[in-house]
């Protein structure tokens, strides 16, 4: 009987050195921070990011996304998208990449939207929808409107969809 005793002593100890083991990895890898974008600059936007993730795609969509897009991604309305050269789970991580200028490509991605060219420049007054989607983090989305010049940050409510039947539908927000 003593036998089994020291057998599940033993049992218990190893799982309390795994359990051990497991939080300290979990500490020294560091914790998820949701992506989060300051915007610079002038007519073209410069977005400083933050967070823990790498960046998979970058959107920015016309003015009338917001009151005309069928789905969340309506390729109809993006006036410049890139992603990673390498594919979706292949992008930079935040922390190298830093920011990114509206219509400049950073090394190691690929410009998607426009497929050849510079996208249209952004106009003053009007209101541009953006997403950055990122792989290991949550991504940010908001708003950026051109003002005396400079981009800005700014507020308010866009689309909001969900699915009936398959298919993406336009519902009131909240």
């Amino acid at each position: 009987m003593l036998v089994q005793g020291n057998r599940v002593i033993g049992r218990i100890a190893c799982l309390r050195s795994t359990f051990a083991l497991v939080l300290v990895a979990c500490s020294l890898s560091g914790c998820e921070r949701t992506t989060h974008v300051k915007l610079e600059g002038g007519a073209a936007p410069v977005f400083e990011l933050s967070g823990s993730g790498a960046v998979a795609i970058l959107t920015v969509y016309s003015p009338d996304y917001i009151t005309k897009a069928e789905s969340p991604n309506d390729e109809n309305f993006a006036l410049w998208e890139i992603k990673p050269s390498g594919g979706y789970l292949h992008g930079t991580w935040i922390r190298d990449l830093g920011s990114i200028t509206y219509g400049v490509v950073p090394p190691g991605y690929v410009q998607v939207k426009p497929q050849a060219g510079s996208p249209p420049p952004l106009t003053e007054g009007q209101r541009y929808f953006f997403t950055v989607e990122t792989t290991a983090a949550p991504g940010a989305a908001g708003f950026v409107e051109i003002r005396n010049s400079q981009a800005v940050q700014t507020h308010g409510g866009g689309p909001c969809f969900g699915r009936k039947d398959k298919k993406w539908i336009r519902m009131p927000c909240g």
